[in-house]
């Protein structure tokens, strides 16, 4: 305490006891006992008033143990209920939590995890996919900047994601450890691991496949491969695997013969007494359809933004796309394509716009730098531009009532900048704008992207150009393109399509493998074709071959419902999302196709965590003999609480017991002067 600080309690001492005497002995009534009695209580009031308006700080010490962080997570995919003992599993889990030693030593969280970590709740054992990687990845996400210790029990099967030994190698300051469920010991085994092949084929044409196989075992083996489709063989080859060449890719090509979901069986045989037969068949299928968009690009500059249309068109296999400069294009080959992307438009595309007026067929614009604007606004009437030199750069800032076509939750906020022409931009007619611009910072009313429906002509305008930063941003936050592609090949749908527009429109997948989520959307308009968020939509779902019905709810998310199914079994199916208020439905139908993931090894791969765990300077332990991995927990000085000490300066007006006391002296002080008779 400082100096100064004892010199103004001291005067507060001093004004205080001078107060007091005053009030009670300058005309003295009734004893000295009692006056000396109310003296000292008014002393101790005005001492302690005083001293809270000097308010003088003191130091605390707070002692807290910290325990060191411990993570058991555990595998909830249906492998664990094939493989192990669930019943022990849950048993182990148990004794964690309710060991009290362990829970003294150590902060122990508990999850969960399947294909998605998640906070432990209860094990069910159903999960369809493992992703060991990813989970890993989340639990490095939660703990980052602390230490902790992961303890792991799984069967290290992980069927989805990278190699989660690399995973945790990215963490080299954290030890692995590992309960170990089902059989560690390796077996002869032939297994399918892989299936290659394109989700869409064209009739009549050939389509390719990849199988890749695999033989776990000592000595040469001859295996067959066969691929059947309705109980027929057509596909069949003999292959020969050794010690050395274990790992064999098989490429070959199918006719797509019929129009529909295909569905064909691979299987691969030669090994006797094989214990694991259940990964030794596989089953796929591929969409046959008789027709292609093909879409045309005519671009009057080179530009980056061209390939990367081309490529994110194109991972759509229903899409063709063609690259023409404009000097190159032939206007009577127009009526060959679906839709015409017009790339920096300027004179030279006179012509080009003539004929798609004549055609009438829709078009989707990118202006940029290089764009004759006084042409631009002269051939159309959708958008006015800005007539002039000036540049600048905008990010996109999604319209939360966008409601033409369903788009899925993008985060665009941290995409790089177009660049774009500066100025006020203005849309006209029935435009539905999806981004608006985005300066430094700021939000303007400027559309960056729109589209438009006048008389069934559909037309889209991206007025800015860069976009293929925007799908390099796609991968580097999600490792894939798969998000930018999708959202591209909403615009090329949405425009090259003619379809007149329904009041609820729904979006699914023709066929799903069994343990994936199945995800469908849809979207209700009122009878203004504006989006409606209070619809309430239910979709009753018919297994075909069982003839089982099931009804759900559809959740409104953001821009759309939604329903995801699951665990439903292999087979044909049909649906019907009606909307209950208005009595409007729509349908369609899909397929799920046999196959369990989980199903594909029979053994626990034992040699992968304990390679991982001494890397890291872990352990691993088969799942009964937890109470090693225990003792090793609890005796091991690298796991010891630390007692930390948090100094703070704590003024005196924090301290709510000397308001209490001046209360307790000002009511005695009171009580004793009204016996008295002072008052």
């Amino acid at each position: 305490m400082a100096a100064s600080t004892i010199l103004y309690i001291t005067l507060c001492g001093l004004i205080a006891l001078a107060a007091a005497i005053f009030f009670y002995f300058y005309k003295p009534q009734r004893s000295k006992q009692v006056r000396f009695l109310l003296s000292t209580l008014r002393f101790f009031t005005l001492l302690s008033v005083l001293i809270l308006l000097v308010n003088p700080s003191f130091k605390q010490i707070t002692y807290t143990t910290i325990k060191p962080k411990l993570a058991l997570a555990i595998d909830d995919s249906r492998s664990m209920k094939y493989l192990g003992d669930t019943t022990q599993i849950q048993s182990v889990f148990n004794s964690f939590s309710e060991d009290k030693d362990l829970n003294n030593r150590f902060d122990i969280d508990y999850y969960s995890y399947g294909k998605n970590l998640q906070t432990f709740r209860t094990l069910n054992f159903n999960e369809g996919q493992t992703d060991i990687s990813n989970s890993l990845k989340d639990l490095n996400q939660i703990y980052k900047g602390v230490d902790y210790t992961p303890v792991i029990i799984t069967d290290g099967n992980s069927n989805l994601g990278a190699d989660y030994r690399y995973t945790a190698q990215e963490n080299n300051n954290t030890l692995y450890y590992f309960l170990a469920v089902g059989d560690t010991l390796a077996y002869d085994d032939l297994s399918l691991d892989r299936i290659n092949s394109n989700k869409y084929a064209y009739l009549n044409n050939e389509f390719p496949v990849e199988l890749i196989t695999t033989y776990t075992g000592g000595s040469d083996v001859k295996a067959t491969i066969s691929v059947s489709q309705n109980g027929r063989i057509i596909y069949k080859k003999e292959q020969t695997f050794t010690s050395e060449n274990s790992i064999q890719r098989n490429n070959f090509y199918l006719n797509a013969a019929s129009v529909g979901v295909q569905r064909y069986q691979v299987t691969v045989s030669g090994l006797e007494d094989e214990k694991n037969l259940e990964n030794n068949t596989q089953n796929f299928a591929v969409e046959v359809i008789d027709q292609r968009s093909n879409i045309l690009i005519v671009y009057s500059v080179l530009h980056p933004d061209l390939g990367t249309l081309r490529k994110s068109i194109e991972s759509n296999q229903l899409r063709a796309v063609t690259l023409k400069e404009v000097s190159e294009v032939n206007l009577t080959a127009l009526t060959e394509y679906d839709l015409v992307i017009l790339f920096e438009p300027k004179r030279s595309f006179s012509s080009i716009y003539s004929e798609l007026n004549k055609l009438n067929k829709n078009r989707f614009t990118i202006s940029g730098t290089q764009t004759d604007l006084g042409f631009l606004n002269s051939i159309q009437q959708t958008v006015t531009l800005p007539v002039n030199n000036e540049s600048e750069l905008v990010q996109p800032y999604k319209n939360g009532t966008f409601n033409t076509f369903q788009v899925e939750e993008l985060t665009f906020n941290n995409y790089p900048p177009l660049t774009s022409v500066f100025g006020n931009i203005q849309f006209s007619g029935n435009a539905d704008v999806l981004f608006y611009q985005r300066i430094s910072g700021v939000t303007t009313q400027n559309p960056l992207l729109g589209v438009t429906e006048i008389s069934g002509l559909r037309e889209v305008f991206l007025l800015g150009t860069g976009i293929y930063q925007w799908r390099s941003q796609s991968y580097l936050d999600n490792q894939s393109f798969e998000d930018f592609d999708n959202f591209i090949d909403k615009l090329i749908q949405y425009s090259a399509s003619n379809q007149r527009r329904k009041r609820l429109e729904i979006d699914y997948e023709q066929f799903y493998y069994r343990g994936h989520t199945i995800n469908i959307q849809a979207q209700y308009f009122d009878k203004n074709y504006v989006f409606d968020p209070g619809a309430s939509l239910q979709i009753e779902l018919k297994n075909e071959n069982s003839e089982e019905t099931y009804q759900s709810p559809l959740v409104f998310k953001g821009s759309a419902y939604e329903v995801e199914l699951s665990n439903l079994e292999p087979g044909d199916y049909t649906f019907r999302i009606k909307e209950i208020k208005q009595h409007i439905s729509s349908g369609g139908s899909f397929t799920i196709i046999p196959f369990d993931l989980e199903r594909q090894s029979q053994n626990a791969d034992f040699q992968k965590m304990k390679t991982l765990a001494e890397e890291t300077g872990g352990n691993i332990y088969i799942l009964k003999n937890y109470r090693q991995l225990v003792d090793e927990l609890l005796n091991s000085e690298q796991f010891t609480p630390v007692e930390r000490a948090v100094k703070k300066n704590v003024p005196l007006i924090n301290f709510f017991w000397l308001l209490a006391f001046i209360v307790a002296c000002l009511t005695t002080e009171w009580f004793i002067r009204k016996y008295n008779g002072l008052i």
